[in-house]
């Protein structure tokens, strides 16, 4: 549509953003052929980079698009789920860095099984795939969108070079050349959409202060209705969802937990949490901000060029006609590096809990330490063919039935994953029987939920309920439910006090794991 602007100098300087990228890798693979190296970075990176890469990871693929456009379309409100993650990350670094470094020595999923047994293990674990799976499907899919509308470039050609190129680096150098290109991509997505802002701001009347003004006054940062209302989109609604992802982001999310146990020490471990707790919310609000500068901007300077956009397609627009040549190209590295950033954290941890979780201990028992960490390669290497072939499918989607397809597989994969964590790390009283009968239950009603939401059967609800609250309920459900089950049903073993923040308090406490990391 505009890609024709689009200059040779702007491809030059994507060519060596991917080069330098590309000779990250290539260094990384240069290490010792071990599982600690390919999952853990051998235990030794330093909690700033760690903490980068966290919220690097954390950064969805069209977030330099996305919130943007959300904010300029409308206002903040979609900042608001956001709003949780300082609040959720301090539980994070006060119990739950040094409870997983106790109890988890690769995979997040170990210590469910030490806590509910195999089946909860495969379980939670086998869920986690199939969501990384859509995940990375989905944000491939999605970069293609903005970066078609900027270069031109076939959306087919867009997923193969991206997804073939972090699929090489993250199979060469592991979670060290993840961690340290998350470092360079958000270095690169900061300084991209500073280049954005200025742009705008240097268009606008009264500068950044004059943008303040007139957006205060056409309401671009409402934060969404404040009334309690379950069957809307409130700001309750908004704030609900943020806490229950959160939660589960820091406790039963590989991509985080990784990078738990990759710290040095429990010190270092929880030096990276708090530097992603307090760069996350700075950073998501930045790019709202570049989203209001953009409504601003084009409200005193009108443009015939977007009046028929949809509100996606406007920032592409801004880069590529009022961005100079050169400086436009490193803001695309920027949208790149926001999609290339969750992809190979994501593609890195599928192939660790595909390899901890199933591989070592059930298909191919009892090998040496580097035949895993090839096996490991391997799975990325299949977890890449997936994210390929999933971003393929969804481009026969209609974009918008592609948004609300996504939103309702995400709350239909992520389940009651998180009550198996809460309940295991909070709850020492509730084992395996009250825990699956209270999930017999929970998944019972999710489906029925999503039953309700797809149109399949009708709602005999007292109550009607936005689509936002299913994964908050039906976790509270099985949460609730399996606290009241264990009340009547005495365990046979109580829980020993190393699985549980809130164990038993004897005079001989049970020794802590062999795998236990100060």
């Amino acid at each position: 549509m505009f890609a024709s602007s689009f200059k040779i100098f702007d491809l030059l300087v994507i060519f060596f953003y991917f080069a330098a990228i590309g000779g990250m890798g290539y260094y990384f693979s240069r290490r010792p052929k071990t599982t600690s190296n390919y999952f853990l970075g051998g235990n030794h990176l330093p909690a700033w980079a760690i903490g980068l890469s966290m919220v690097a990871t954390s950064i969805s693929s069209v977030t330099f698009i996305a919130l943007p456009a959300a904010a300029y379309a409308l206002d903040w409100r979609q900042l608001v789920p956001h709003l949780a993650n300082p609040l959720v990350a301090i539980i994070a670094i006060w119990l739950l860095v040094p409870f997983f470094r106790k109890n988890a020595q690769t995979s997040a999923f170990e210590y469910i099984e030490k806590r509910f047994g195999t089946l909860a293990r495969l379980y939670t674990a086998f869920m986690f795939l199939l969501g990384q799976s859509i995940r990375l499907g989905s944000i491939l899919y999605l970069i293609t969108i903005p970066v078609h509308l900027i270069t031109g470039i076939s959306p087919f050609w867009i997923m193969a070079i991206t997804g073939g190129f972090v699929a090489m680096y993250t199979i060469l150098g592991g979670i060290e050349a993840v961690v340290w290109t998350d470092v360079v991509q958000a270095l690169v997505l900061y300084f991209g959409g500073l280049v954005a802002l200025y742009t705008m701001i240097q268009g606008i009347e009264g500068g950044f202060s004059g943008m303040v003004s007139v957006a205060t006054e056409h309401h671009k940062f409402g934060l969404g209705p404040l009334h309690w209302d379950p069957s809307e989109r409130t700001f309750w609604a908004l704030l609900i969802v943020g806490v229950t992802q959160w939660t589960l982001g820091y406790t039963g999310d590989q991509n985080v937990i990784q990078r738990y146990l990759a710290a040095k020490n429990t010190k270092e471990a929880r030096k990276a949490t708090i530097l992603c707790a307090f760069l996350s919310l700075p950073t998501w609000a930045f790019f709202f901000l570049i989203g209001t500068a953009l409504y601003v901007y084009y409200l005193q300077n009108p443009d015939p060029a977007i009046a028929n956009l949809q509100s996606d397609a406007v920032m592409p627009q801004f880069i590529i006609d009022k961005i100079p040549t050169g400086l436009s190209g490193l803001v695309i590295a920027g949208v790149l590096s926001a999609a290339m950033s969750s992809l190979s954290s994501s593609l890195n941890s599928f192939a660790t809990v595909a390899t901890v979780d199933f591989v070592r201990p059930y298909f191919l028992k009892n090998r040496t330490d580097a035949y895993y960490a090839w096996v490991a390669r391997a799975l990325t290497l299949v977890a890449s063919a997936l994210m390929f072939l999933i971003a393929f499918a969804f481009t026969f989607i209609e974009k918008e039935s592609f948004f609300d397809l996504s939103m309702k597989i995400m709350g239909l994969l992520g389940g009651v994953v998180l009550s198996f964590f809460v309940l295991g790390i909070f709850a020492p009283k509730v084992q395996k029987k009250p825990l699956w009968q209270a999930f017999s239950v929970a998944i019972f009603l999710n489906f029925y939920l999503l039953g309700i939401e797809l149109k399949w059967v009708d709602n005999y609800l007292p109550f009607s309920i936005h689509p936002y609250w299913v994964m908050a309920l039906v976790n509270a459900v099985m949460i609730v439910l399996a606290l009241i089950l264990a009340i009547f049903q005495q365990p046979k073993k109580p829980t020993p006090d190393s699985l549980s923040i809130f164990g038993r308090q004897t005079n001989n406490p049970l020794p802590t794991s062999p795998i236990h990391r100060e």
